[in-house]
C-alpha cells in the first residue's frame, strides 16, 4: 500500500489531475472544510510541486519550446522591472505581479509535462467532467430559484435569476461554460460508441444550459463567434449552415412569445441596443470604466501604472479603484502599450498554435478534441475584452495550462517532422 502511494505521488499526472479539479477543490477548502493556511495556499503549493516536476522534464531536454519563448521571456523581464518601479507601493506591485504572472507559469507546466495524445485525451475528459459538475450546480440554482445578488441583475430587465454556481459570478461561470461546451462537443464528435455519445452529449447539453442561464451576453457572443471559427476550421459548409441557422433563429426569436428562457435571452440582448443602456454605460458603466483605463494609460503610455495599480482586485484593495470590466483595458492601464501588446501577442500565439495543431491533426482521432479546446480557449480570450476573466485564478490557470499542453504536442510534431 505504501509503495503504491509513493508511486502515485511521484507521478506528475497525479498532481495535474488535482490541478484540473481546481474550482471544486478550492470551493470545498474555502467554504465547506476550511483548513487554516491550507485553504488559502494549497494552490500555490500545488503549482510549486508541479514546477519541480517541470524543472526535471526541462533538464532532460526532451522538448524545445517554439518561438513563443521569446515573447514570454520579454514579458517576464518587463514584469520583474515593474515590481521595482514603485517602491512606495511595493506590496501592491508584488501582488499585482503575482496576479498576472503566477498563472502563466502553468504554460510551462503544461508544455513540459504533457507526454502523449492519450494522456491529453484523459486531461480533456477530466476538464469536461469538472466543468459539468460546476455547470450542473448552476442549472440547479436556476431550477430551484436560488436568489441572485442584485449586483448581477439590472433594474427593468426580465432576467431576475442568473446561474453563478460555485464560482465568482454569472459572468465568470458564463466564460467557464463557453470554454467547456466546445470541449464537450469535441468529445461527443470523437465518441466511438453509443454510451460515450450519451455521456458527452448530456454534458454538452447541461453545460450549454448553464451558459444560457448565466445570462452573460459577453460569454454568449464569445462562444458563438469561437464556435463559428471552429466550424470554419473544420468545414466551411458547416460554418455557413451554422451562420444561416443562427440568422433564422434570431429572426424567429423576435416573433416568438416571451417564454421563460427565450424571453430572458431576448431581453438581455435587446437591452444592449437601447439608448438608456448606452447612457448608463457611459455615465457609470463599462464604457466609462474603459475610458478611465484609457485615460490612465495616457499618463504613462508605454509602461502604464504598474501591475496591481488600476482596475482589478489588487488595485481595489490597495487604491480603491473600481473593476475595469475588461481584462485588456485593465492591462492597458497597468502595463501600457508595450505590456498589453506582449500579453495580447502571447494569448494570440497560444490560440494560433492550438488551431495549427488542430489543422495538423485533422485526420487523426484527436482532431475534434483539439479543435473543441481551441474554440473554448478562444472564447475565453474574447470574453476578456468585456470582463476581468483572468482575474479569476482557475480561468487563467486553465487557459495557460492547456495552452502549454497544445504547444507541447505541436512541438513534438514539428521535431518529429524535422528528424525524418
Amino acid at each position: 500500500m505504501g509503495q503504491t502511494l509513493r508511486n502515485w505521488a511521484s507521478r506528475s499526472d497525479t498532481w495535474l489531475y488535482v490541478l484540473l479539479g481546481y474550482p471544486i477543490i478550492d470551493y470545498v477548502l474555502r467554504n465547506i472544510l476550511p483548513i487554516p493556511v491550507v485553504s488559502s495556499l494549497w494552490d500555490d503549493g500545488l503549482l510549486l510541486l508541479l514546477l519541480l516536476f517541470t524543472f526535471v522534464a526541462y533538464f532532460k531536454g526532451m522538448r524545445k519550446m517554439p518561438g513563443i519563448k521569446h515573447t514570454m521571456l520579454a514579458f517576464f523581464v518587463l514584469g520583474v522591472a515593474f515590481t521595482v518601479t514603485d517602491m512606495t507601493n511595493w506590496e501592491a506591485s508584488v501582488e499585482g505581479f503575482r496576479a498576472i504572472y503566477q498563472y502563466i507559469l502553468a504554460f510551462f507546466i503544461g508544455f513540459y509535462l504533457i507526454q502523449q495524445g492519450s494522456q491529453f485525451e484523459r486531461f480533456i475528459k477530466v476538464l469536461a467532467v469538472v466543468g459539468f459538475v460546476v455547470g450542473l450546480i448552476g442549472v440547479g440554482q436556476v431550477a430551484l430559484g436560488v436568489e441572485t445578488s442584485g449586483a448581477w441583475v439590472n433594474a427593468g430587465e426580465a432576467t431576475k435569476t442568473r446561474a453563478f454556481s460555485i464560482v465568482t459570478s454569472p459572468n465568470v461561470l458564463g466564460s467557464y461554460m463557453a470554454m467547456i461546451v466546445p470541449v464537450a462537443m469535441g468529445l461527443l464528435l470523437n465518441s466511438k460508441n453509443r454510451r460515450e455519445q450519451l455521456i458527452w452529449g448530456g454534458i454538452a447539453l447541461i453545460t450549454l444550459a448553464a451558459l444560457v442561464f448565466t445570462a452573460s451576453r459577453g460569454a454568449w457572443f464569445a462562444f458563438a463567434f469561437a464556435v463559428f471559427i471552429g466550424c470554419l476550421a473544420w468545414k466551411r459548409k458547416v460554418a455557413m449552415y451554422l451562420l444561416l441557422a443562427a440568422i433564422i433563429g434570431i429572426v424567429a426569436m423576435a416573433f416568438m412569445p416571451d417564454l421563460p428562457v427565450i424571453g430572458s435571452v431576448k431581453d438581455r440582448i435587446a437591452t444592449l441596443f437601447t439608448a438608456e443602456y448606452f447612457e448608463k454605460s457611459i455615465q457609470d458603466g463599462r464604457i466609462k470604466r474603459w475610458f478611465d483605463a484609457y485615460n490612465q494609460m495616457r499618463v504613462e503610455p508605454l509602461f502604464g501604472a504598474s501591475p496591481g495599480h488600476h482596475g482589478g482586485a489588487v488595485a481595489d484593495r490597495h487604491f480603491g479603484t473600481t473593476y475595469t470590466d475588461s481584462y485588456f483595458f485593465k492591462s492597458l492601464a497597468e502595463l501600457g502599450l508595450i505590456g498589453v501588446g506582449m500579453l495580447f501577442a502571447l494569448m494570440l500565439t497560444v490560440i494560433r498554435y492550438a488551431y495549427k495543431l488542430a489543422a495538423k491533426a485533422k485526420r487523426t482521432p484527436h482532431f475534434f478534441l483539439i479543435l473543441g479546446l481551441a474554440c473554448g480557449m478562444f472564447a475565453v480570450v474574447l470574453h476578456n475584452f468585456v470582463e476581468n476573466i483572468f482575474e479569476v485564478p482557475f480561468m487563467a490557470l486553465y487557459f495557460w495550462l492547456f495552452g502549454g499542453f497544445l504547444t507541447g504536442l505541436l512541438a513534438d510534431q514539428s521535431q518529429a517532422k524535422q528528424s525524418l
